[in-house]
């Protein structure tokens, strides 16, 4: 089924009010990521992209208060507008923030630009005094330049963020190693994020890994026209697929289990799965250093529970060497119990034959 998307869909929405028609959803996404995507595609796309606005919702009912008493004219025309302008390369903060005085004169500025941004970059981004108050917010400086950089010596904030590391360390990335089993083995919980920002990134004292999921819009990055860094978005993806690799062309268990409790992105299950040449740290430049920091963080871990030994078959030889002495330790026991019980048993037999032959 083919559907056009209309911008006047958009002319008579509010921002105030939740987006719940399909029609509109489906244009917003469009407009948004200029998204070349049909009707029938996105509404099979994670049950109509419900992740992406799942994240949107939450920005959005952070973002319509701090608009005061323009609400009326804030619409998501309006947005779709400015998130244009944000397209425009080598406009900083403060070019966004001029433009869109002059040609929107009752709109609340910072608000709108703090949203638009946080949608088109998938970062939480908040202006030096923070009109938005987002959950680790990356600050954008007037002077700085959301996207690509029209000439020499500007500063791109995306590519400040998303710069690969000059690191060279190297790790193994085996099959084993998955975002289950950093979990069940490592002892390292699994939360997970809207921001790309905090992709991979250990927390609290390496106890927490943050994992970006949004699978659905990563994939309409592909454009030459994304803000993102060339390559980042099929990068995070990969990254994705490594974490929680797909099984017989689903989503393996643990994640389907996630997925329910959380809402998260269905279109993780599916990643292509990685073949070992792929899996080679080599082939990851953006996330080298994080996926670094986290397999040795995870081989580093020591089992503290029975449930995380059975699983830790990281060293297979000292790992079926302890359960062979646990097996043989309890065979011990039994057979020890069993004997105990067939003496005892056999004295009281003979206790008994010797009473009655009495």
């Amino acid at each position: 089924m083919e559907f056009k998307a209309r911008d006047e869909d958009l002319d008579d929405t509010i921002l105030s009010q939740p987006l719940v028609s399909l029609p509109i959803r489906y244009t917003f996404l469009c407009k948004v990521y200029r998204a070349r995507i049909t009707l029938g595609g996105f509404q099979i796309t994670d049950n109509g992209f419900q992740a992406f606005y799942t994240r949107f919702e939450a920005l959005r009912q952070i973002a319509v208060p701090k608009c005061g008493g323009a609400t009326q004219d804030c619409t998501y025309r309006r947005l779709v507008d400015i998130i244009e302008l944000l397209r425009t390369p080598g406009s900083s903060r403060a070019d966004i923030k001029t433009v869109v005085s002059n040609r929107f004169t009752r709109l609340p500025i910072s608000p709108l630009i703090d949203l638009a941004a946080s949608l088109l970059s998938l970062v939480f981004v908040s202006g030096p005094v923070a009109a938005i108050s987002y959950e680790d917010p990356v600050i954008w400086d007037d002077t700085m330049i959301l996207g690509r950089p029209m000439q020499f010596g500007q500063v791109s904030l995306i590519e400040t963020i998303f710069r690969p590391p000059s690191g060279t360390d190297s790790v193994k990335l085996p099959q084993s190693f998955t975002a289950a089993h950093v979990e069940k083995i490592g002892g390292i919980q699994v939360r997970w994020t809207h921001n790309l920002a905090d992709h991979l990134l250990l927390r609290d004292d390496d106890t927490r890994l943050m994992l970006y999921h949004h699978v659905s819009v990563l994939q309409l990055q592909d454009r030459a026209d994304s803000i993102l860094p060339a390559g980042l978005a099929e990068e995070t993806i990969r990254t994705i697929s490594l974490l929680m690799p797909p099984s017989l062309g689903k989503a393996n268990a643990w994640f389907q289990q996630e997925q329910r409790k959380h809402r998260l992105d269905a279109s993780v299950g599916q990643c292509d799965r990685l073949n070992s040449s792929e899996r080679q740290i080599d082939n990851f430049h953006f996330w080298r250093e994080r996926l670094v920091l986290l397999k040795r963080t995870y081989d580093e871990a020591e089992p503290r529970s029975l449930s995380q030994l059975w699983w830790d078959d990281r060293k297979k030889t000292q790992w079926l060497t302890f359960w062979v002495a646990v097996l043989v330790f309890f065979m011990t026991i039994f057979f020890g119990v069993i004997q105990s019980v067939a003496s005892i048993v056999q004295a009281w037999a003979s206790v008994k034959a010797l009473r009655t032959q009495s």
